[in-house]
């Protein structure tokens, strides 16, 4: 009898409560697999990396190319200069350029350098490349300008000495932030800004 008395427990809960333990069963395993599924989504989307126009141009979108200058788009004149005699003055006498999109960019870049050592360019970037393209502007070497070749860099000019100038005439890039840098070693530090395209 004593050996009865379990079967028929069991067999009572089994009888009485089946329906109530296979749907409990089934909704602490719906649970734990949706919890499981949420967790791995929401992982996902913290490692995704953000998106922005410049982003995609590199990624999927057509080159750019510096030589299609549009004759019939609006040309928008702008100057930077490189000023300070030496690292500690040394800088852009501005800090942010705008243009419009769809515009023709002449840029007039000068040098006010008085040091003969303290040579500078101006090259326009993908944003969030500039210690990148520093690094490999100084393994390019003087040969090159500090220029090195890079489908990040859009636009460069040749390094300039005291009181020299060039003109740059380009085709605004797509709407976005860009960044401008100078490269010669030790200068992108503190030359630096950046290129609006609205």
């Amino acid at each position: 009898m004593n050996k009865q008395l379990p079967i028929r427990v069991v067999m009572t809960l089994n009888n009485n409560n089946m329906k109530t333990i296979k749907l409990s069963v089934l909704a602490l395993c719906t649970m734990f697999l949706y919890s499981c599924g949420g967790s791995k989504q929401e992982s996902v989307k913290e490692v995704a990396p953000a998106v922005d126009a410049t982003t995609l141009l590199a990624d999927d979108g057509p080159k750019y190319d510096v030589n299609a200058i549009d004759s019939t788009a609006p040309v928008v004149e702008l100057s930077i200069a490189a000023i300070g005699a030496n690292m500690a003055e040394m800088k852009y006498d501005k800090s942010n350029l705008e243009v419009a999109s769809g515009s023709t960019v002449k840029l007039t870049f000068e040098s006010k350098a008085t040091d003969p050592a303290m040579p500078h360019n101006w090259i326009l970037i993908r944003k969030g490349n500039l210690d990148r393209i520093a690094r490999k502007g100084m393994e390019a070497g003087a040969d090159k300008s500090y220029v090195p070749s890079d489908d990040d860099i859009l636009v460069a000019s040749k390094l300039l000495g005291p009181n020299e100038k060039q003109v740059l005439t380009f085709p605004a890039p797509p709407a976005g932030e860009y960044q401008f840098v100078c490269t010669y070693p030790g200068h992108s530090m503190i030359m630096q800004g950046v290129f609006i395209v609205k």
